[in-house]
């Protein structure tokens, strides 16, 4: 391999070393910014710092962000090994997709890390020992999307989606003064730091990151943030679904069907993904010709990083829940700028451009199996606070169960059935803060208050956001279980969403457990498509019922069920090489978007009459649409996407007796659903 100067290790490891082998942990945006003031702080300081970095160098905001896609060169001194031409280090649809993104982002965090120390000791005398406290134990934060906000904040968190903030300075006297927000965008100082980094219009004469921008054409567009804030609310329910889904159904359980949406066989049980998911999440921020809809640019949107830190959390969950299934051996097609096409791919395979710490080799997925590797862990993942692999793997069903049973979760209360005691013994999260406060070489000091809340903070964000956690209506509907309800379910107001997850696990259920165990159906809608088939990005948008034809509100209206984002290119353009082998390859993806929830609304709004298969069905047939747009959000005919399958399918839910919901893993497609309609099941 080519020498390199950038080994990357993570944020460096506590010293001394706790005994127990714990480390700092990843927490959520918002618990860091409401739980842990000092570090949420910091973080946006280094942050501001960081993006003010020389963009010429590897180690800037800009270098390490370019290692994503654009601009397509060599960083870090790692040439490719392909032909000429070959360009592009990212895995996407590839098995490597969640092992590769895990050391990229140990990059970010530890280069990070190292510029909050810097700010941390630029703070006075009376105030510097607080703050290089809280530095020795940050982590990035990661934003999960599939859980349900707290109160007073949004499904996009609040605080990203402002574009002021409130900080305290080294100079500020400790006082809170307001800065732009280096969470809201990134300014390109200069654009094109090199000639023809970016060579595509619009994002050549964009100046900073945006989010919805109000034209896809004019240099001096700007973000429409609401929109952002009304696309993930919108969706949040399917979305909720299909991360349960991939948790507990298992066929989710192969590492090969969790990690990527490549189409592998016509099984319609392994339609859904991570990737594919992930792929939505860009989607519905960026918009149309947002800098997050597009893979190129998509890293230098700040809210990247807090996204893709949430894909590696739900990564670290799924190892947890399947420690012996963490396989990889598959040929790829297509390859990178350094892994060349139609080889066998292997958790030895290495991850190119990211060196271990011995500077001479690369990682590997075997490498970065574990995040400890990096010196951190997630709330779910800290192995080290359990006796037995059972009990930890027992707590993370159970968080996964709090977080996202949603429908499940609902149906089972509505039982009587507790589903999460098994996780009530899960320690403090804030143990390794503690440990380090107690250190000797560091002296405690007394806790700063928060900065003010975002100066200007978006119209969406000044109400509590709605909770989709399911329906309480069950007893109503699931016929053969009403007899075994002896009362309603109390509606869930607090708007909790399981950051403090002392205060969620392991509540004691009040309803007397039935003598018999009941079950759902679980609708899904099925997408398949050639991923370069229209030589840019695009979305196949699911809807229930009538919805407005304009295109410029279906990412938002409420008809909106879910959309797959599929991120195409034009091969004889792109500067993505396996892009272009995809293309060639004509690889096709999936993706998923289950129906359960939104069937649910439909049948508290009375026009559904029961949730069985005898009326969900038919009324599907008459009901579910689908529409597809390209990339500056204009309609492409569904007819004219070659290729572009849709189909229903279900999958039956057990609720057992005292125990989780267990997915069945059997697939119905129901091909009547959607045969003989435009890009239908048997579509001609």
């Amino acid at each position: 391999m080519a020498a390199l100067n950038h080994p990357v290790i993570g944020a460096p490891k506590l010293s001394p070393a706790p005994a127990d082998g714990s480390v700092p942990l990843r927490l959520e945006i918002r618990e860091l910014q409401n739980k842990h003031a000092d570090q949420w702080n910091l973080y946006l300081l280094g942050l501001d710092a960081f993006k003010k970095v020389d963009e010429k160098s590897d180690l800037s905001y800009y270098g390490i962000a370019g290692i994503h896609g654009r601009p397509y060169r060599p960083w870090g001194g790692v040439k490719g090994t392909n032909n000429p031409g070959w360009q592009g280090y990212c895995t996407h649809t590839s098995i490597l997709f969640a092992s590769w993104h895990r050391p990229y982002l140990a990059l970010f965090e530890q280069t990070l890390y190292a510029i909050i120390q810097n700010v941390a000791s630029q703070f006075p005398a009376e105030t510097k020992a607080r703050y290089q406290q809280a530095a020795v134990t940050f982590r990035i934060p990661y934003w999960d999307w599939a859980a349900t906000p707290p109160n007073g904040d949004s499904y996009f968190p609040n605080s990203v989606g402002a574009p002021t903030i409130n900080v305290i300075t080294p100079q500020s006297g400790g006082k809170s003064v307001s800065i732009p927000n280096p969470l809201y965008s990134f300014n390109f100082k200069p654009l094109n730091p090199v000639a023809n980094d970016f060579v595509e219009q619009p994002f050549r004469t964009w100046p900073n990151t945006l989010r919805y921008p109000t034209s896809t054409r004019s240099p001096t567009a700007v973000s429409n943030e609401q929109q952002v804030f009304a696309a993930m609310e919108s969706q949040f329910p399917s979305l909720q679904g299909n991360v349960n889904i991939l948790m507990n159904d298992p066929n989710y359980k192969d590492f090969a069907a969790f990690s990527n949406h490549a189409w592998q066989n016509n099984d319609p049980s392994t339609f859904a993904s991570i990737e594919d998911i992930h792929n939505s999440i860009h989607g519905d921020v960026g918009g149309n010709m947002g800098h997050m809809s597009e893979l190129d640019y998509s890293s230098f949107d700040p809210v990247f990083w807090l996204h893709h830190c949430n894909v590696d959390r739900l990564f670290a969950i799924w190892q947890a829940l399947n420690p012996t299934n963490y396989t990889i051996n598959k040929r790829d097609q297509s390859g990178t700028f350094v892994i060349t096409r139609n080889t066998a791919v292997t958790a030895t395979t290495p991850l190119a451009p990211f060196a271990d710490a011995s500077g001479t080799k690369y990682w590997t997925s075997e490498g970065a199996r574990q995040t400890t590797t990096f010196n951190y862990a997630y709330p779910e993942t800290r192995r080290w606070a359990f006796k037995t692999d059972e009990a930890y793997r027992a707590s993370v069903q159970g968080t996964v169960q709090q977080l996202y049973g949603g429908l499940a979760m609902d149906f089972a209360q509505a039982q009587g059935l507790n589903l999460a005691t098994l996780s009530a013994s899960l320690p403090e999260a804030t143990s390794i803060k503690a440990k380090v406060e107690n250190s000797p070489t560091v002296k405690p000091a007394e806790q700063s208050p928060a900065p003010a809340a975002a100066s200007s903070t978006p119209a969406a964000s000044t109400a509590a956001a709605p909770h989709h956690g399911g329906s309480h209506m069950l007893s109503n509907i699931v016929s053969h279980i009403k007899d075994a309800i002896p009362g309603h379910h109390k509606e869930n107001t607090d708007g909790a969403r399981g950051l403090d997850l002392e205060a969620e696990i392991g509540k004691p259920s009040s309803n007397p457990v039935p003598a018999t165990p009941g079950e759902f159906t679980e609708y899904i809608v099925n997408v398949k498509v050639p991923k370069h088939v229209l030589a840019q990005t695009f979305r196949v948008h699911v809807f229930l019922g009538p919805f407005d034809s304009a295109t410029n509100t279906w990412c938002t209206q409420d008809a909106l069920v879910g959309a797959v984002t599929v991120f195409g290119k034009e091969a004889e353009t792109t500067g993505c090489g396996k892009c272009k082998e995809d293309a060639e390859e004509n690889v096709v993806i999936t993706g998923t978007v289950p129906l359960t929830a939104a069937l649910m609304k439909e049948y508290k709004k009375g026009s559904l009459g029961a949730l069985s298969k005898e009326n969900v069905l038919p009324w599907l047939r008459e009901n579910l649409h689908w529409r597809v747009t390209v990339a500056d959000g204009t309609e492409q005919l569904r007819q004219e996407v070659p290729g572009l399958r849709v189909s229903v399918v279900t999958t039956q839910v057990a609720l057992p007796v005292g125990g989780y919901p267990q997915y069945s893993g059997v697939y119905e497609l129901h091909p009547e659903v959607t045969d003989g309609r435009p890009a239908g099941y048997n579509f001609d």
